[in-house]
């Protein structure tokens, strides 16, 4: 397959995302020269807390659980995403260390971005990265509260269906479809 074949196939695969759903193809093109796909087995960890965090994640198929090192608690299940989910958004803060640890609960399918190329296709394109700067937010405030929920049990924390369009399935405690 040429490397402008493989462009478009890849930017197919990403228009299919719901977290990129809406994006011009020709961004999209541009960000398809820096994704691949992997296949987690289940139980093998994607990422963990406080390692460099220098990728990015749309999970295609499967489930990943993110949990929390709590002292005196050890780890905390904070959520498990779902097929359509968008996962890590750490490496755009310093100091560009992984918040949560992440491992797939089953065998799980994901295009993984390299995030130094995120960064300059986003400062390129403003338009692309005002949008994926929008949406990562959202995922960052599902986070929030889904670690907030886990942290506290606070079942009256506005959860679902305030963040954007792109859905995922939340598996963990209250089973409902949320914004990430």
């Amino acid at each position: 397959m040429t490397a402008i074949a493989h462009q478009h196939t890849a930017a197919a695969a990403l228009s299919d995302h719901p977290f990129l759903s809406s994006i011009p193809i020709g961004s999209l093109r541009r960000l398809a020269t820096h994704v691949q796909t992997r296949t987690y087995p289940a139980g093998e960890q994607v990422f963990r807390e406080g390692q460099v965090a220098n990728r990015f994640f749309l999970i295609r198929h499967g489930l990943v659980r993110l949990d929390l090192e709590v002292g005196g608690r050890g780890q905390v299940e904070v959520e498990t995403l779902g097929s359509d989910c968008a996962l890590g958004w750490s490496w755009l803060f310093s100091p560009y260390r992984w918040q949560l640890t992440a491992t797939a609960v089953e065998r799980t399918s994901m295009l993984i971005f390299d995030t130094d190329a995120m960064q300059i296709a986003m400062a390129a394109d403003p338009p692309l990265g005002y949008e994926l700067m929008r949406r990562f937010s959202a995922v960052m405030f599902d986070r929030l509260i889904a670690t907030r929920l886990q942290l506290t049990g606070d079942a009256n924390i506005p959860t679902a269906g305030t963040t954007g369009p792109w859905a995922g399935r939340r598996t963990s405690a209250a089973n409902w479809r949320h914004d990430v």
